[in-house]
């Protein structure tokens, strides 16, 4: 629960902050959204080998980030260092290698609508794995997420196997949102109080490990090529401006708000994502992908107005 104070009198801090917080989890959805035209930027690259130069240069920058600012993880149990390590496998390294994959088969704007559904898919699995209830509002909020994905379908097909491996690419898509949901639902599953800030800094330090071994690997069978310009770039801008900078904005300005609020916010990022989309990758922005944009943002607000503070 967010505690609200009464500003004195004559004070506009408090109408400050709040916007200040709105801008900042907004920039920081911005950030969010740009991974996905980051992501399709690195598909030339391969994926384990893309995902561990993310964590590679994130890393040390987390570590420091929450060393400086007096941050020291507490004593776990083994329970919640073998929940800790799945949603490093699922949530950071999965949903990065999958997005990768996924989006070298398919068009960014069509991931960015898929995005969309993120809040939906996470309040499914917490029905389906942790038995919570599901209120009038959210189910409507899962039917409008899966509604604004099969908005999609109503877009003129391409020919033959094109058709085909675009919805192969949607489909990787989706994997790589359930990754995430999963990273969100078992986030309720750890006791033990953790500052975000070593959160992230453990998130990423656990996935460049497991990115490790199959980053060699890759390296190792590449039979021409592995880096490029483009691809090592956009893997850098990935880990220093989603990662590190999205994280920093994101909890200064979710640290002001209700929880209402913080996921409202989150509708930025898939149409971040479906403009980036556009003005960086150069696709064209069908009818469908903004029907199925303003169906998943729809979603999104309902959601949130079932969203406890």
């Amino acid at each position: 629960m967010t505690m609200r104070f009464l500003p004195l009198p004559g004070s506009r801090s408090m109408p400050s902050q709040k916007y200040t917080a709105y801008l900042s989890m907004a920039a920081a959805m911005v950030t969010v959204g740009s991974t996905i035209v980051a992501s399709k930027m690195m598909g030339g690259m391969p994926v384990f080998i893309a995902a561990f130069l993310r964590f590679a240069v994130a890393s040390p920058l987390l570590v420091g980030m929450a060393w400086f600012g007096g941050k020291r993880l507490p004593r776990l149990a083994r329970r919640e260092w073998a929940t800790l390590c799945v949603q490093a496998g699922l949530g950071s390294v999965g949903y990065s290698v999958l997005l990768i994959m996924g989006l070298s088969l398919t068009h960014a704007s069509d991931a960015s609508v898929i995005a969309g559904t993120l809040p939906a898919v996470a309040a499914l699995l917490s029905f389906v794995v942790l038995r919570e209830r599901l209120g009038g509002w959210t189910m409507l909020a899962i039917v409008l997420a899966t509604l604004g994905v099969a908005v999609l379908s109503l877009d003129t097909p391409a020919a033959g196997g094109e058709h085909a491996r675009r919805w192969t690419g949607n489909a990787l898509v989706l994997d790589a949102i359930a990754c995430e949901a999963v990273f969100l639902l078992l986030n309720k599953t750890i006791k033990t109080p953790i500052d975000p800030a070593l959160v992230a800094a453990t998130m990423s330090v656990l996935s460049l490990l497991f990115c490790a071994v199959p980053a060699l690997f890759q390296w190792t069978q590449a039979s021409g090529p592995v880096l490029s310009g483009r691809a090592v770039g956009a893997a850098v801008y990935y880990a220093l401006v989603p990662t590190v900078l999205g994280f920093h904005l994101w909890y200064q300005g979710a640290s002001k708000a209700s929880g209402a609020e913080a996921s409202l916010l989150t509708a930025v990022y898939p149409v971040a994502g479906l403009l980036l989309s556009a003005g960086v990758l150069g696709e064209v922005i069908t009818t469908q992908h903004w029907i199925g944009i303003a169906i998943a943002v729809l979603g999104i607000a309902v959601g949130a107005r079932a969203s406890k503070p």
